[in-house]
């Protein structure tokens, strides 16, 4: 079940703040993000942060695209300039697709589980959420306020508490040696 070169691809890249480094980084995380967004083949990007760690999701066309610009002189600059007020991991990780929540905090890396049972566990973990978002949310909001508060919360839940839960619950499941 290996990535092919033709699928979009993400690379998530990991920091935490040094002391007092929270503004220099983020106006460094502003110029970063957009030499991401003037790259060739670029498709989109994230910042997700929790107190001092960020995490930054940048997502190509392609691994060719990625690859190309992250040996750009300008990107590997960027990168080291980072050091002066964040930390980060010793790699980035490149991801092609949801296992990005199927990772199991303080574990070493792994292979993802098969794509199936991420759709499976995905599915189950937001079913039940867009159920009753549905219900709770007052009617008389504007639509476009019911959608952004309907895939915000959804998206927040499933990233920082639902699926490392069902991850670890699940582990010998989703893990489990099976073709």
């Amino acid at each position: 079940m290996g990535d092919d070169d033709s699928n979009a691809v993400k690379v998530v890249y990991e920091w935490r703040l040094v002391a007092g480094g929270r503004d220099a980084f983020s106006k460094w995380l502003e110029t970063f993000a957009a030499d991401a967004a003037a790259a060739p083949g670029y498709e989109g990007s994230s910042v997700f942060s929790a107190a001092e760690d960020l995490l930054f999701l940048v997502r190509f066309g392609d691994r060719a695209a990625l690859e190309t610009w992250q040996s750009r002189p300008r990107t590997m600059h960027l990168l080291a300039a980072a050091n002066d007020f964040a930390r980060g991991g010793p790699r980035p990780q490149q991801r092609s697709g949801l296992e990005t929540w199927f990772s199991l905090p303080g574990a070493p890396p792994h292979a993802p589980p098969p794509r199936w049972k991420m759709a499976l566990v995905t599915w189950c973990a937001l079913l039940p959420q867009v159920l009753l978002i549905g219900e709770v949310m007052p009617h008389e909001l504007p639509k476009v306020v019911k959608s952004m508060l309907g895939t915000a919360i959804p998206v927040v839940m499933l990233t920082w508490v639902v699926m490392p839960w069902l991850s670890r619950v699940l582990r010998r499941w989703l893990f489990a040696a099976s073709a």
